[in-house]
Parts: C-alpha cells; structure tokens; sequence
C-alpha cells in the first residue's frame, strides 16, 4: 500500500474488497483485517494489550536467540492458501522449516497465531479468524485474555476442531520446548 497522508477517520471500515484489491489500497493510517471479504479496522489496543503483545514477544525472541528454529513477527498480514480473506494476527510464529512462506507479508500457513484479546475485536478472534486459522492448519492459536489475565493454547486436531487447554504454564506442541506462562505475560502476577 503506497504511503498517503494520514486521514481522521478510517477511509475503508466496511469496504468489500478482493485480496488484490486490499493490496492496492492507499493508506490511511488505519489498520485493517478482511474477514468475509468485508475490511474491518482495528483501533488502537489499550495499554494492556500492548504490555502483553510486549511480554510476549519478549519470551518469543529469548527463546530464539538461543535456537535458530524459528521467528516471531508482528502484526504482519497473512494470506492463507485457501484464497480468503487477509488476517493480521497480534503474534504469528514461523518455523524454520516454513521460512518460505515469508514474502513481505505471510503467503501460507503459519505455524503459531497468537491473539491478545480486546472488547473490539474479541468476536472476531474467538469466531471467524479462529475457524479460519483452524481450517487452513495453524499448528496452534494461543490466546491471551488481559481483562482476565488468562492464556490459553487451542491445538489444532486434523482441521476440524480445536484441543483447547488453558492454565498457568502450558508447554507449546508446535514450538518444542517452548513454555507459555502466565506470570511471564502478566509480570504483575509475581508479586
């Protein structure tokens, strides 16, 4: 998307596009997902959800550093194979073996999406981006709930529906040896 000068009000919510379509798009400063077809923009998370997104992307890069198997990005767009919809994901996990589906934007399947809930966008995270994450073969949703200060892994069984466990500390099945835990997202949780 070519750079433009920055709007007050999103120019696009609402708007049913193509895949091609949301790529040609002029920026507006806004970000937006396309679930269905039809964009929808995201606002600007609260603290908490940025001190989690943080958090873990923290555990995630140490966790790295220390083994070349994988990378974590950023709220990159993700064109699944299926043809659908563009997702954008808080977290997305790539594993080494899958580095090729890194094209600038995530042309493929993911191994790991992790989603920090919000009140705007948690229907969509728990609903439509889930099933789709689900039918498409993303290893593993982690989901990260900062109202309640609660993680959970949804483990994805042949496609069809998702093994969800949830606790203080869960071990990762897609990113071996990699341990998710509560205090580490939630630091306020130690003391």
């Amino acid at each position: 998307m070519p750079f433009t000068a920055i709007q007050n009000k999103p120019m696009y919510e609402g708007r049913k596009v193509t895949r091609e379509e949301y790529l040609d798009l002029e920026e507006d400063g806004f970000k937006y997902e396309m679930i269905d077809g039809v964009l929808y923009m995201s606002p600007s998370p609260f603290s908490s959800h940025g001190e989690c997104q943080i958090n873990l992307g923290y555990c995630l890069r140490a966790f790295f550093i220390d083994r070349d198997a994988g990378k974590a990005i950023s709220e990159v767009d993700i064109f699944l194979p299926d043809g659908g919809d563009v997702l954008r994901p808080d977290i997305t996990v790539v594993l080494k073996e899958n580095y090729g589906i890194i094209k600038g934007h995530i042309h493929g399947v993911p191994d790991i999406v992790a989603e920090i809930l919000s009140e705007a966008t948690q229907a969509r995270d728990l609903g439509a981006k889930a099933e789709r994450y689900l039918f498409n073969g993303v290893k593993e949703y982690w989901i990260i709930d900062p109202d309640k200060k609660s993680i959970a892994i949804w483990i994805n069984l042949d496609n069809k529906k998702w093994q969800k466990k949830d606790g203080n500390r869960m071990e990762s099945s897609a990113l071996t040896g990699f341990i998710l835990q509560r205090e580490e997202i939630f630091p306020s949780l130690k003391t």
